[in-house]
C-alpha cells in the first residue's frame, strides 16, 4: 500500500481497467479466467486473504500517478512488498484497501475528465510525497518506489503543501513549447538534474502567484489543451499569428506561454478560447 496512508489523502484517482464487452463465447472465457486470477488469495493472516484484485487496484493507482504502464517485474516486485506488508500489518493494510475499493467506485466518473485527472493526480502526489517525508518514510519499499522511478520529485516545500515532479516540469515546457512549436522554432529539452540542483534558491526569489502556477502546471496545461481543442480553425489562426508577432517583437516563448496560459485558464475557457481571441484583439501586451 501507500505505506498505510489514509483514504483522506486520496482525492481523485483514475480507473485504467474497463469493463470487458462480452459478445461470444471465447469472451467469456476469457473474462472468467481474468476472475479467477484476480480472485487469486496471495496471502492469509489474522483471518484475512490478500488477493490478485486486490493487488491491482493499487498498482492502478501507482499506474495513474506515474503516467505510465509498469512492466511485469516491477509488478512482480510490488507484489512481495504487498505480501509483506499484508502479513505484518494486517488489520491497517486490510483497511487500505477497503479505502481503496470505495475510491476507485468514486472515481470512475472522472475517468473521462482529464482536467480532473490532473487536478487529482497534483494533489495525491503532493500529499503523499510530504506524508512520507513527515513520517521519514520516502525510502520504505511501497508502490510509490515505483512511481517516483517515473516521475522523481524534483523540489518540496513541505511548510507551503508544495511539491515538483519530473512532471510537473514537464507540464511547465510543454506550453513553452507549444508555442516554439508554432513558429516552427526548436523545442526545449528539460534539463531535470540541474533544475533539482538549482530549484531550492530559483524558489525564494519567485512570488506566490508563480509558485501557485507551478504547482498546478499539469491541469493549467490540460485546459488550455482543451481550450485549443475545441477552437476553431478562425481562432486557431488568430493564436499562431499572435505568437509569430509577438516573437517577432522580442518576447520569448516563456512568456508568450504564460501569457496564453493565464488566458486559457482564466473565466470559463475549458470548452472554447474565446477569452484569448479577444485578448489579443484588444491588443493587450503580455
Amino acid at each position: 500500500m501507500f505505506n498505510r496512508m489514509r483514504a483522506a489523502t486520496f482525492t481523485i484517482l483514475l480507473l485504467t481497467t474497463a469493463s470487458p464487452v462480452i459478445t461470444i463465447n471465447t469472451a467469456v472465457a476469457q473474462t472468467q479466467s481474468s476472475t479467477k486470477i484476480a480472485s487469486t488469495v496471495l496471502a492469509t493472516a489474522n483471518g484475512q486473504q490478500l488477493t490478485q484484485s486486490m493487488v491491482d487496484s493499487v498498482i492502478e493507482v501507482g499506474e495513474f500517478l506515474a503516467g505510465q504502464k509498469f512492466s511485469q517485474a516491477e509488478k512482480s516486485w510490488f507484489r512481495g512488498v504487498a505480501i509483506k506488508e499484508f502479513r505484518e500489518n494486517t488489520t491497517e493494510e486490510m483497511q487500505g484497501y477497503r479505502n481503496i475499493t470505495q475510491i476507485l467506485s468514486e472515481i470512475r466518473k472522472y475517468s473521462q475528465n482529464p482536467l480532473n485527472l490532473a487536478h487529482g493526480r497534483e494533489t495525491l502526489m503532493t500529499n503523499i510525497y510530504l506524508n512520507l517525508l513527515a513520517k521519514n518514510e520516502l525510502n520504505k519499499p511501497s508502490i510509490m518506489t515505483i512511481v517516483y522511478k517515473y516521475s522523481p520529485v524534483i523540489f518540496a516545500d513541505p511548510g507551503n503543501n508544495f511539491v515538483v515532479t519530473k512532471r510537473t516540469i514537464d507540464s511547465i515546457y510543454a506550453p513553452i513549447n507549444f508555442v516554439a512549436r508554432l513558429a516552427g522554432r526548436p523545442i526545449q529539452t528539460p534539463k531535470y538534474q540541474a533544475m533539482a540542483q538549482g530549484f531550492p534558491q530559483y524558489y525564494k526569489t519567485v512570488s506566490p502567484q508563480r509558485r501557485k502556477n507551478w504547482a498546478t502546471a499539469e491541469s493549467r496545461w490540460v485546459r488550455f489543451q482543451t481550450a485549443w481543442s475545441k477552437s476553431s480553425p478562425q481562432q486557431k489562426q488568430k493564436i499562431v499569428a499572435f505568437v509569430r508577432k509577438q516573437l517577432q517583437a522580442g518576447h520569448d516563448e516563456g512568456n508568450i506561454a504564460g501569457y496564453l496560459l493565464h488566458n486559457a485558464n482564466s473565466q470559463n475557457t475549458a470548452s472554447n478560447i474565446s477569452n484569448l481571441v479577444k485578448a489579443i484583439q484588444n491588443e493587450r501586451n503580455i
